[in-house]
C-alpha cells in the first residue's frame, strides 16, 4: 500500500454521519440531490472544495448510487504520487518496459474497470500526461507502458480538487480541453464554518464512533461547548472537527464535554476562499505565511510542507509563483 493509495473503504468512516435526512444545511441537501440525479448518467463530475469538506465521501455516495455500484472503488491522490511514477502507477506497465519492472502491473484504471475511479487533486496532474488521460476519456482505452496494444476499460471518471482549475488553465498548468471533458457537472463541497448546526450534529456522531471504538461511555456536549464548536472557523473542516472530538475524548476526565475540554490544534491549514476566487488580501496572507514558515525551518521543503498541511507538489508549485513576483525564497 502506498501513501498516495487510499486504504480500502477510506472515507466511508463519515458515511454513517452524513445522514442526508438529518443534515440541516440546505447546501449540503441541495448537493447530494443534485449528486444523486447525476450518478445515474454518464456524465462527467467534477469535485471542489476545500481541504476536508467531503470531496471523496461525496465521490463514494456518487458510486454507491450509481449503476456501477456493484463495481470497484478506486481512488488516488495525484499529489501524493511520485512525478516519475505517475504514469505507470495510473495506466500500468508490462514487465520489463523499465528497469524496476519485475512483473506486469496494472494500473489505477484497469483495477477501476466496471467500477469507479476518482482522480483527487487533479489540479496537480503534471501537463506531460494531461493528454494522456484524455485520451483515455474520449477512447475508453488505456495502454500500459511496453504494451503493444491498448486495453479497453469501462470506468467512470470523478474528478476532484481545491484548486480553481479555470485559473490554472490560464496559468498555461491544466489544459483547457481536459477542463471541459471533467466539467460536464460541478459539485461544491460546503466549507463547515457555513454549515451551522450540522457542527454539533457530526461533532455528537465522532463522540458516539470514538467512544464505541474505544470502548468508552458516550459523553455529553455542554452548552458551552457546543457555542465553542460553533464560534471557530474549521480551517481543517471535517477532517479537523473529527480530530478535535477525538481528542476531547482522549482528555475528558469526566462524564461530558464542557468548552474547556475542547482544544484547537496550533500550527497553519491554508484553505481556500469559498468561491475559489483569488483574493488579493487572502492570497498575501498565504504568501507570508508560505515565507514564514520556510524561514522557521531553515529552508527545508518537506518540513515546511508538512507545517503548511500541503503536498511537497503543492508548496513547489505555490514557491515558483512566488519567485515569478520577485519573492526572496529561503
Amino acid at each position: 500500500m502506498h501513501d498516495y493509495d487510499y486504504q480500502e473503504n477510506h472515507g466511508f468512516k463519515y458515511m454513517n454521519v452524513w445522514k442526508l435526512n438529518e443534515l440541516s444545511h440546505e447546501s449540503v441537501k441541495a448537493t447530494y440531490a443534485l449528486a444523486k440525479r447525476a450518478a445515474m448518467t454518464q456524465a462527467s463530475i467534477l469535485i471542489q472544495g476545500e481541504t476536508g469538506t467531503g470531496k471523496e465521501v461525496l465521490a463514494q455516495y456518487i458510486h454507491q448510487s450509481s449503476a456501477k455500484a456493484t463495481g470497484p472503488w478506486v481512488a488516488i491522490n495525484c499529489a501524493a504520487m511520485p512525478e516519475s511514477m505517475i504514469e505507470a502507477i495510473l495506466f500500468g506497465y508490462e514487465k520489463g518496459s523499465f528497469t524496476s519492472a519485475v512483473a506486469s502491473y496494472a494500473g489505477k484504471f484497469e483495477q477501476a474497470h466496471t467500477g469507479t475511479l476518482l482522480l483527487d487533486e487533479i489540479g496537480e496532474l503534471p501537463l506531460s500526461l494531461q493528454a494522456k488521460l484524455l485520451r483515455v476519456l474520449q477512447t475508453h482505452e488505456v495502454e500500459r507502458l511496453g504494451a503493444k496494444q491498448a486495453t479497453h476499460v469501462d470506468v467512470r471518471v470523478i474528478a476532484a480538487t481545491n484548486q480553481d482549475l479555470k485559473q490554472r488553465v490560464q496559468q498555461g498548468l491544466f489544459r483547457l480541453d481536459l477542463f471541459y471533458r471533467l466539467n460536464v457537472i460541478t459539485l461544491v463541497c460546503t466549507p463547515l464554518r457555513d454549515r451551522g448546526n450540522d457542527i454539533i450534529y457530526l461533532a455528537k456522531q465522532f463522540l458516539m464512533n470514538f467512544a464505541e471504538s474505544e470502548g468508552k461511555p458516550v459523553l455529553a456536549l455542554t452548552s458551552d461547548a457546543e457555542k465553542k464548536l460553533l464560534s471557530y472557523p474549521w480551517p481543517g473542516n471535517i477532517r479537523e472537527l473529527e480530530n478535535t472530538m477525538q481528542r476531547a475524548l482522549i482528555l475528558d476526565e469526566d462524564a461530558r464535554i464542557d468548552a474547556n475540554d475542547i482544544s484547537f490544534q496550533e500550527g497553519v491549514i491554508l484553505s481556500q476562499p469559498t468561491d475559489f476566487t483569488e483574493k488579493t488580501s487572502l492570497k498575501a496572507q498565504e504568501n507570508e505565511i508560505i515565507l514564514n514558515v520556510l524561514k522557521e525551518v531553515n529552508g527545508v521543503r518537506g518540513v515546511a510542507a508538512k507545517r503548511l498541511n500541503i503536498s511537497p507538489r503543492t508548496l513547489r508549485h505555490k514557491l515558483m509563483k512566488l519567485k515569478q513576483i520577485g519573492c526572496d525564497i529561503p
